[in-house]
């Protein structure tokens, strides 16, 4: 078995690295330790097993090794095997890695799409004790850290990330007629059925009833404090058919169009205030209205 290796502290974020031909099969038995282990499988392919499930990995998967996790090899006969390492420490760096998609269930990543992926491993290249030293290891780990979370994110994070670009867009432009869930979803960049389905499981509404939401919410606010007509409200907060703005008023604020016309020709009293029936449609069969 071949092996180059540093085991001494490098810096603050990585503890040791190096490369490892295994020519027997070996095992790392569980340390109560708080370090990570991410590997990169840089010739032929092996079988990595982690608290004792087998994950074949061949040339360019990486594997994520948890703190507290055991950690053992078994090779193929007459098959190379090579692989190189850095072992991780700190809270930054697991921040770092909270925002891929390693986690504990999957400790393998595909093929990751930089060139010169393996060159960061190679984070002990300098052997000096100087804090220059240290900081280019440094800057080295989180340069190799930033690929995957570039190319290998965090489907959590990635998710609610388009959900807070929807919002801050349907927020900014709800006023405007054009504002619809077709151009939420062109926004974002997403097919509008996955944008439904992660908009509806992030805030608990649909885009369309959020769209709605922000608007009947504006419209109550005009209708409190000025002396506009219906129609203009509608059309100032995004609607352009009247009727459609008192359907949708008489949804969420539990009224009908005759009475909000009344409220607001003679007594203009609190709308806001009014909560719509717990039961409720979701939607306007024959409306105009959009579905997501």
């Amino acid at each position: 078995m071949e092996q180059n290796s540093n085991y001494r502290v490098l810096s603050n974020v990585c503890v040791s690295c190096g490369v490892r031909i295994p020519d027997i099969d070996f095992e790392i038995k569980p340390a109560m330790r708080e370090t990570y282990g991410l590997f990169l499988v840089t010739a032929g392919k092996g079988i990595f097993i982690i608290d004792g499930i087998e994950y074949p990995v061949k040339r360019g998967n990486s594997v994520m090794l948890f703190p507290y996790s055991s950690i053992s090899v078994k090779i193929y006969p007459n098959i190379m095997f090579e692989y190189k390492w850095v072992e991780l420490t700190g809270f930054e760096i697991a921040v770092m890695i909270s925002r891929t998609n390693f986690s504990k269930s999957r400790p393998v990543a595909p093929e990751i799409p930089v060139e010169s992926l393996f060159q960061y491993f190679d984070v002990c290249d300098d052997n000096s004790d100087t804090v220059y030293a240290a900081c280019r290891t440094n800057g080295k780990v989180l340069i190799l850290l930033s690929y995957y979370i570039q190319y290998y994110p965090s489907r959590k994070s990635t998710e609610t990330d388009y959900i807070m670009q929807a919002r801050d867009y349907i927020e900014r432009n709800f006023r405007e007629v054009s504002c619809t869930v077709k151009s939420v979803a062109d926004k974002v960049q997403l097919d509008r059925t996955y944008l439904y389905r992660l908009f509806k499981e992030e805030t608990g509404f649909s885009v369309i009833e959020y769209i709605n939401n922000c608007r009947i919410g504006r419209a109550c606010t005009m209708l409190n404090n000025t002396n506009v007509q219906i129609k203009d409200v509608a059309l100032s907060v995004g609607f352009s058919d009247q009727l459609y703005f008192s359907k949708v008023f008489r949804k969420l604020k539990g009224i009908t169009q005759a009475q909000l016309a009344q409220m607001v020709g003679i007594s203009r009293t609190h709308i806001s205030n009014i909560e719509a029936p717990k039961n409720a449609h979701t939607d306007f069969r024959g409306n105009p209205a959009e579905s997501g």
